[in-house]
C-alpha cells in the first residue's frame, strides 16, 4: 500500500483512522458493560465510606469497562438518585481516573498488524452465533481489533507528515524544550496541555486523543515532553464528559462532576510546575522497570519505546494524583457541600435553586430501612407520616394555581412564579415516586395483605398518582403561554378573562368541605370548559384570529380538562365516592 502523497489523501486517512479507533472503544466499552450487566452498578453502589475501597472499585469497574467516563456519569447517576453520597463517590471518582490509563498500555501493544484478524474474527462471532454471551464477546473482539486497526492506518496516514515542510513547522510550534528557559518552556507546556484539553473536549474522549497522541510522537512530529503536556491536558479534556451529565441532575451530582474536574485540574496544575523532574522520574521508572534507558529511540521507522514513555506518564500522574487527593478528599467534599460555595454557585447558575427536601419523606425511608417491627406496625406508622406529605403536596398545588394565575396575566416569559411551578411539578414527581416504592414494600406483605389494608395501599397510590398528573398538566399550561409568548403573540383579552376564572372556579372545587359540594364544583368546572371552547369555535368562524393562539388555547382548555378530572379523582377518594 501507498503511503498517502498529498495533504487530502492524509487528511482522508487520518479521519478513517480515528473513526475506525473511536467506533472500536464504543464497541469494546458496550460489549464488556454487557458481558459484566448489572453487577456493574452493583460494585459501584457497594463503595463504602472507606475511600480507599472505593478507590479500589472505581479502578476495577473502569478496568472492567474501558471506560473512566462511564464510571463517572455511573457515579454521578447514584449520587444524583441519593443511593451514594458524595464523600463515597470522590474515592469511585480517584479510581476511575487510574482505571482508564490501562488502555494506554494496551496500546504500546505491538499487534496493530493482528487488528484485521481481531476484528474479522469479532464479526463472525457477533454475526453467526445465537448466544447473547458470545455476541457480546465477538463485539469485544471486533472493537479492539477496530481500535489496532486505526491506531495502524493513524501511523500510516502520519509517517509522511514530516517530509511535509509546512506540517514540520506547525508542529515544531508545539515543540517543549528544557533548556529554552522557565518562562519559555512553562508556556509551551500550557500550550500543549491546552491543545490536548481541546482535542479531547471535541473527540470526547482522552483514550483516542492519547493514541493520537502516541501515533505524533512514534513518527517523531513531537517530542516527548510535547507528548506529556498534550496527555495532562487529555486529563483535563475528558472532566466535561462528567459535567455535562450532571446538568440534567441536582446540586449534588453537580459536585461529584465538580470534584472530578477539580482533582484533574490541580493536579495538572502543579505537574506543569514540576514537569521536567516529573519526566525524569517517568524516564526512571522505564530503565528501572522495562530496561529502556532512551525514550525517544529510533529504530528507522518510528520511536518505538515513547508510546511506554507516555502511557507510563498517563498512570502515573493519576496515581500519583490520587495520593495527593487520598488524604484531603473529605475536606474537599464537604467545601463542596458548604453554605457558602453553594451561595456563590447558585448565584453563577451552575446550582440550582433547590427547594428543601420533604422531611417527612425522607423519615419514612429511615424508617423503612431501620425499623425492626412487623409490616403491619410499620404501616400503620407509615400512613400517618404519608397524610403529613399528601398535605404539603395539596398545598404545592394550591399554591401553583395562584401561580398559573399569575403566569396567564403576565407577558414575562421569565418569572419566579413560572420558577415555581417547574419546580412543583419536580417536587411531586421525586416525592410520587419515593411514595409508590415505600408503599410497595407493602404490597404482598403476609402481615397486611388484608383486604382493607390492601384498599389503603390502593387508595394512596391512585390519590398520589393524580396529584402528581395535575402538577405535570399546570406545567404544561405554563409551556404553552410561553409558546404563545415566544411568537411575540398574546392570548386575546376575553380567552385571559376566562382562564383566570376557570383556575378559580378548580381551586374551589378542589376546597370542596364535602362529597355534596365536590361533585357540584367539579360539574361547574365541566361546564365552564365546554362553554370556553365553544367560545372559542364561534370567535374562529367569525374572525380571523392568530393560528398560533387559537391553537394554544385549544391546547390549555385541554390541559385544564386534565387537570379537572385528577382533582376530582383525587376528591373521589378522598370522599369514598366509587366513580372516577
Amino acid at each position: 500500500m501507498e503511503k498517502p502523497s498529498s495533504y487530502l489523501e492524509i487528511a482522508f486517512a487520518l479521519i478513517g483512522g480515528i473513526g475506525f479507533f473511536l467506533l472500536g472503544m464504543k464497541f469494546l466499552s458496550e460489549g464488556l458493560q454487557k458481558i459484566a450487566g448489572n453487577k456493574i452498578r452493583s460494585l459501584i453502589a457497594v463503595a463504602t465510606n472507606n475511600r480507599v475501597f472505593g478507590v479500589g472499585v472505581g479502578f476495577l469497574v473502569t478496568a472492567i469497562i474501558q471506560s473512566s467516563s462511564v464510571t463517572t456519569v455511573l457515579v454521578v447517576s447514584f449520587v444524583d438518585s441519593g443511593l451514594m453520597t458524595l464523600a463515597q463517590a470522590v474515592g469511585v471518582i480517584m479510581g476511575a481516573n487510574i482505571g482508564t490509563t490501562l488502555t494506554a498500555w494496551i496500546l504500546t501493544i505491538k499487534i496493530e498488524q493482528y487488528g484485521l484478524v481481531l476484528a474479522g474474527l469479532g464479526a463472525i462471532f457477533y454475526v453467526f452465533s445465537s448466544k447473547e454471551m458470545v455476541k457480546y464477546v465477538g463485539i469485544s473482539v471486533l472493537g479492539l481489533g477496530c481500535i489496532f486497526l486505526g491506531l495502524m492506518i493513524m501511523k500510516f496516514a502520519a509517517s509522511p507528515i514530516k517530509d511535509f515542510p509546512e506540517f514540520a513547522a506547525a508542529f515544531q510550534t508545539f515543540k517543549i524544550e528544557k533548556d529554552a528557559g522557565f518562562l519559555a518552556s512553562y508556556l509551551g507546556i500550557l500550550k500543549c496541555a491546552f491543545a490536548g484539553c481541546l482535542l479531547t473536549v471535541v473527540i470526547q474522549s482522552s483514550t483516542v486523543t492519547i493514541g493520537i497522541t502516541m501515533v505524533l510522537a512514534s513518527q517523531g512530529l513531537i517530542n516527548f515532553e510535547s507528548a506529556a503536556a498534550l496527555v495532562l491536558g487529555e486529563n483535563l479534556g475528558t472532566t466535561l464528559t462528567a459535567i455535562i451529565a450532571s446538568l440534567t441532575g441536582n446540586n449534588n451530582a453537580r459536585r461529584a462532576a465538580s470534584f472530578h474536574a477539580l482533582f484533574n485540574v490541580i493536579g495538572v496544575f502543579y505537574m506543569t510546575l514540576i514537569f521536567f523532574p516529573a519526566l525524569d522520574f517517568i524516564k526512571w521508572e522505564l530503565e528501572f522497570l522495562f530496561g529502556i534507558t532512551n525514550v525517544e529511540h529510533y529504530d528507522g521507522k518510528s520511536l518505538i519505546n515513547v508510546g511506554l514513555g507516555i502511557a507510563a506518564l498517563h498512570t502515573t500522574f493519576n496515581i500519583f494524583n490520587t495520593l495527593v487527593f487520598l488524604g484531603p478528599c473529605r475536606q474537599v467534599a464537604r467545601f463542596l457541600e458548604s453554605a457558602f460555595l453553594k451561595k456563590i454557585l447558585v448565584k453563577a447558575r451552575f446550582f440550582r435553586k433547590e427547594k428543601p427536601k420533604i422531611p417527612e419523606v425522607e423519615m419514612l425511608l429511615t424508617m423503612l430501612n431501620n425499623s425492626k417491627e412487623s409490616s403491619y406496625i410499620r404501616f400503620v406508622d407509615a400512613e400517618s407520616r404519608i397524610q403529613k406529605v399528601l398535605n404539603y403536596m395539596g398545598s404545592q398545588l394550591k399554591t401553583g394555581l395562584q401561580n398559573l394565575k399569575a403566569c396567564i396575566e403576565s407577558t414575562e416569559k421569565e418569572s419566579p412564579e413560572i420558577e415555581q411551578i417547574f419546580e412543583m411539578e419536580k417536587m411531586c414527581d421525586k416525592t410520587t415516586e419515593k411514595i409508590q416504592g415505600i408503599l410497595a414494600c407493602f404490597v404482598g406483605s403476609e402481615e397486611t395483605t388484608t383486604q382493607a389494608v390492601q384498599q389503603r395501599i390502593f387508595k394512596y397510590e391512585r390519590i398520589f398518582d393524580s396529584l402528581e398528573s395535575v402538577s405535570d398538566y399546570m406545567t404544561q399550561v405554563v409551556k404553552l403561554r410561553l409558546r404563545v409568548l415566544d411568537n411575540k403573540t398574546d392570548l386575546l383579552d376575553f380567552q385571559k378573562e376566562d382562564l383566570l376564572k376557570l383556575t378559580d372556579l378548580i381551586a374551589e372545587a378542589m376546597a370542596s368541605p364535602n362529597s355534596e359540594m365536590h361533585e357540584k364544583k367539579f360539574s361547574e368546572v365541566k361546564d365552564f370548559i365546554r362553554s370556553m371552547r365553544t367560545t372559542l369555535w364561534n370567535a374562529a368562524g367569525e374572525t380571523a384570529t392568530n393560528l398560533i393562539v387559537n391553537d394554544s388555547y385549544s391546547n390549555m382548555l385541554t390541559s385544564y380538562r386534565k387537570i379537572r378530572d385528577h382533582l376530582r379523582s383525587y376528591g373521589n377518594v378522598i370522599f369514598g365516592i366509587d366513580k372516577d
